[in-house]
């Protein structure tokens, strides 16, 4: 039946029988082969987006704006008196206590007025205390007056009687009339006497009066010699530059040997711990704030630190030019590391919502006043899903309604993704 091929003939139906094998399997294979290709060119079809899952967290309203730290409280040391500074204590950074002595002042004829007034109020005093003495000096000799005057008037009230009986005596004939002489004598005698006993008491009277008089004259010497003493006093302590409150010398002004003017400041005293921070609003920002309960976020650049305070007090006027009111945080200062006149940024916290659905803010796509997002569903689905916002704060948003914990959302680029395709997500961790 069959005629055995020899030679090129053989060779010949090898190749024909291997082309006839290929055509068979191509055959069964191809459909296979068809639809893996096309689902490989539709998987290259899907686009993939980053995706981030809205959670849920804390979020605050805030307002940004940006302050100068001050010290809580500031001053020029002026001397209260002129002269040659002969000491100065401190320098730049000296840290110094109410009442420590800063410089002083040459007081050298101070000291001898001092002398001087402290000897007047010692010479006052010693004359106070004489006239004193003599107060109670005539205050007795009233004493003695009206008891010699008493015992004259007395003496007279006997001669009155006396001289009546001798009167009635010398009518009946039973005396002389030498005797009646005698005693009318003696009681004109002790009248006179009574007399000048009354005047002595009037003049003892008179000079308690002067005496007095001239007591209360001698303190106010005494007075006048006191409220002299203290005005010297007062000057030569002017001499000593003492600090008013706690703080660090930021500067000094003048050095040992020059002339110090009242008008003229010597030192620059600062607390720095606690500081202030005076930042500003527009008049409508300002009105949110409330002292003593709105938090605040300092953040000073210079030192790369954050300070956490809360809104201390708001300053009653408004600029009329710019609008504008300001407002003061005390921020703790332990380590010094503030200093006045630094620039700070602050973001100032209002009301916060607890546990809202929060997802990034660049995430949010926005025609007109509408926002919305593209979110993606279980089957990779991308649907643009309006929603409404609330708090935005710096990165984040919050998101009132269309959104719950746990959604994938679309990050940048949201707005190139088309409704209703199919995209691959990918976790924004995942991405890094």
């Amino acid at each position: 039946m069959f005629k055995l091929l020899s030679g090129s003939g053989h060779s010949v139906w090898k190749k024909q029988s291997r082309f006839v094998l290929v055509m068979l399997l191509t055959a069964r294979l191809l459909p296979g082969v068809l639809a893996l290709q096309a689902q490989v060119t539709d998987d290259a079809k899907i686009l993939p987006v980053i995706v981030q899952k809205a959670v849920s967290s804390d979020i605050s309203a805030q307002l940004l704006t940006s302050g100068e730290i001050l010290p809580f409280l500031g001053a020029d040391i002026h001397p209260k008196t002129g002269g040659e500074i002969i000491k100065v204590n401190v320098s730049e950074g000296s840290q110094v206590a109410p009442g420590d002595m800063l410089a002083e002042i040459d007081h050298r004829i101070l000291d001898a007025q001092l002398e001087q007034a402290k000897a007047a109020v010692t010479v006052a005093r010693s004359a106070l205390d004489a006239q004193a003495v003599l107060v109670k000096t005539s205050h007795s000799a009233v004493v003695s007056a009206k008891a010699q005057a008493s015992a004259v008037k007395a003496q007279v009230t006997n001669l009155i009687t006396t001289r009546k009986r001798y009167q009635e005596l010398f009518r009946e004939g039973a005396v002389s009339e030498q005797q009646l002489d005698d005693v009318v004598a003696q009681h004109d005698a002790a009248q006179a006497q009574l007399v000048a006993a009354e005047s002595g008491v009037r003049q003892a009277e008179d000079g308690i009066q002067t005496n007095q008089v001239n007591l209360k004259m001698r303190q106010a010497q005494l007075l006048q010699a006191e409220a002299n003493l203290h005005v010297v006093e007062v000057q030569r302590e002017n001499a000593f530059v003492r600090a008013p409150f706690a703080g660090v010398i930021t500067r000094r002004m003048l050095d040992q040997g020059a002339m110090a003017n009242i008008g003229q400041p010597i030192f620059r005293l600062e607390q720095m711990n606690p500081v202030k921070v005076v930042g500003s609003l527009v008049e409508k920002d300002l009105m949110l704030l409330s002292p003593d309960k709105t938090s605040a976020t300092v953040k000073v650049a210079s030192v790369n630190r954050d300070f956490n305070g809360v809104v201390y007090k708001l300053y009653p006027a408004i600029a009329a030019k710019t609008r504008t009111g300001e407002f003061e945080i005390i921020l703790d200062n332990p380590e010094m590391v503030l200093r006045s006149g630094m620039y700070a940024g602050i973001i100032l916290d209002l009301d916060t919502a607890k546990n809202a659905v929060v997802i990034k803010r660049d995430s949010l796509l926005s025609h007109g006043s509408d926002m919305a997002v593209i979110r993606v569903d279980s089957n990779g689905l991308a649907e643009r899903i309006p929603v409404k916002v609330g708090i935005i704060q710096g990165t984040r948003a919050q998101i009132l309604e269309g959104l719950k914990v746990g959604d994938m959302i679309v990050g940048q680029g949201g707005e190139l993704v088309k409704t209703g395709s199919r995209v691959k997500p990918i976790l924004a961790e995942d991405a890094k």
